[in-house]
């Protein structure tokens, strides 16, 4: 008996760590099988990391796709893999690069 209560608590460690996916809610759902994280709420949001430019840059090799808020111009940001650039677009759907106006 000892042995099969060993091989199933065994079994169930190995198998918990199979699943990767993460629910965050307040209904007991489980998390949705393409997501890695799956937040649900009525009631809230998801606050992404807020920092100044300088905090920003200041990230030491950050991913290609982070996303952080910038607090100097409440910008969205994320990361390109070569540079940061601005998530959206202005309320009039024209970019301001530079010298360059584009859609």
């Amino acid at each position: 008996m000892k042995k099969l209560f060993t091989f199933f608590a065994i079994m169930v460690l190995f198998l918990s760590g199979v699943f990767g996916q993460v629910a965050i809610n307040t209904d007991g759902s489980s998390p949705d099988r393409s997501a890695m994280l799956d937040v649900k709420s009525d009631t809230a949001g998801i606050l992404i990391p807020r920092m100044t430019v300088a905090q920003r840059d200041a990230i030491a090799t950050p991913a290609q796709g982070l996303l952080v808020y910038v607090t100097d111009d409440n910008t969205f940001y994320y990361y390109t893999g070569s540079s940061w650039e601005k998530v959206g677009r202005g309320a009039s759907g024209w970019i301001v690069s530079g010298n360059y106006v584009y859609v």
